[in-house]
């Protein structure tokens, strides 16, 4: 399940992903997404992880498909969590997202990952935000 967090701004937007990633998250947060890439030309993502447990195979193909057609158009990616994996994960991501900074933190630098996703953006919203509370 994801959350659209209130802080998501201008070309960034952030999610907090809880538990496992299906394909309705999917058609929830690409349009976001891809309405920010249409408005500014490039997306920034900051992606919380709370007790990620992967995703399942459609979404594995729904996240497939995003990468291989936006791969260019994410500008950076801040992925925030408290395991090793989660540190694999962002570098792995790193590959298909050549074009992208990609940065690991651990969940204690939860406002370090706000000010280096927000580094150098206006903080105009652009995709309808939403709150900490919305879900999939």
């Amino acid at each position: 399940m994801i959350h659209v967090m209130e802080k998501s701004s201008g070309k960034v937007l952030g999610i907090q992903v809880d538990g496992k990633l299906v394909h309705a998250d999917y058609e929830k947060f690409v349009p976001m997404l891809e309405k920010i890439i249409e408005e500014h030309g490039k997306a920034r993502c900051y992606m919380e992880l709370v007790n990620y447990h992967g995703f399942t195979p459609r979404a594995m193909w729904d996240d497939l498909k995003f990468d291989i057609k936006h791969c260019l158009q994410i500008e950076r990616c801040a992925i925030v969590g408290c395991k090793t994996s989660h540190k694999w994960m962002t570098k792995l991501g790193g590959l298909l997202f050549v074009k992208a900074d990609m940065k690991y933190f651990d969940v204690s630098e939860t406002d370090d990952a706000w000010t280096w996703i927000n580094e150098g953006q206006s903080a105009s919203c652009c995709c309808g935000g939403g709150d900490s509370a919305s879900t999939a």
